[in-house]
């Protein structure tokens, strides 16, 4: 903006957005060069205003800063050198009060002055907001340079790998050595088609010559009730022996089948009775075995 005096001034974010640097940055800038006796313009809130003198002598302040001198350090070395060079800018020209004897020529004079003056003034500030801007236009057209050699060196490659690439193939050359690997791939599946189907034979064969040597797998059903019926056949067989033993010995006369228990008592000798019966049917037991199983 521009105050009454013509000269312009920044707001503190218009600083730090041009120094690049935090608000909270800025503050501390100035605040260690006010305590070196810089002095501020400030508005009737008390809020800071600066202008392009301030700006350029932050700038200082931020290389010193830059080039790792403490913040203590910078200021005063940058106080120094504002001492040094004392602030030179152009006087704002202003009419003087016209004294009575003054000439309509020394008038128009004078306005020429001023309106020349404030012209220069205006061109000076226009060209120091146009610097950042101009710089980056330049350094847009320099990165616009730099992309289109760079598409050209890209657009050269291609070529180059462009002709190095082998042509492409005849597409009916193709489509006949695809049509010949197709029928290939057919004869080679019946083939081993018909392979497979003799294999399958052979296997059939030998399975069959195995199966005639291996001897039937047994019928438990019938080995068991072969078995039962072996076994209710002997039994029988024994209890009709055991019976005609018993038959045979209760005929035998007193004094063979008792023996005396005392001086007048007598009892069947159990011990002969059982000889004979075991003796009978150990005696004819084969032989009614062989007769049931004729």
């Amino acid at each position: 903006m521009v105050n009454l005096d013509l000269e312009l001034v920044y707001s503190p974010k218009q600083v730090h957005e041009h120094l690049r640097v935090s608000d909270s940055s800025l503050r501390k800038y100035a605040m260690a060069l006010e305590a070196r006796g810089y002095k501020f313009r400030k508005e009737d809130n008390g809020n800071r205003i600066f202008t392009q003198h301030d700006i350029d002598i932050f700038e200082i302040l931020k290389q010193r800063l830059d080039a790792g001198q403490s913040m203590k350090t910078a200021a005063s070395s940058t106080m120094n050198h504002v001492r040094k060079n004392a602030t030179r800018t152009l006087p704002v020209p202003v009419v003087p009060p016209a004294p009575p004897a003054v000439s309509e020529r020394s008038s128009d004079a004078m306005k020429q002055m001023f309106e020349e003056g404030l012209a220069v003034l205006l061109e000076e500030r226009i060209h120091t907001a146009m610097k950042p801007l101009i710089e980056g236009v330049s350094h847009l057209s320099s990165l616009v340079t730099d992309l289109s050699h760079q598409n050209k060196q890209l657009l050269s490659q291609n070529q180059e790998l462009r002709t190095m690439l082998p042509a492409p193939p005849d597409r009916e050359e193709e489509q006949r050595r695809q049509r010949e690997i197709v029928a290939e791939v057919k004869v080679l599946h019946e083939d081993q088609r018909k392979l497979e189907l003799l294999h399958y034979e052979e296997l059939k064969r030998q399975n069959e010559e195995i199966q005639k040597l291996i001897p039937p797998a047994p019928d438990y059903e019938k080995e068991r009730s072969e078995r039962t019926n072996e076994y209710l056949t002997i039994r029988r067989i024994n209890l009709a022996l055991e019976k005609e033993a018993r038959d045979l010995w209760s005929q035998q006369p007193e004094q063979e089948r008792l023996r005396r228990s005392g001086l007048f008592k007598k009892e069947e000798n159990t011990e002969k009775r059982d000889g004979f019966i075991k003796t009978y049917m150990d005696e004819y037991f084969e032989e009614r075995l062989r007769s049931e199983f004729a």
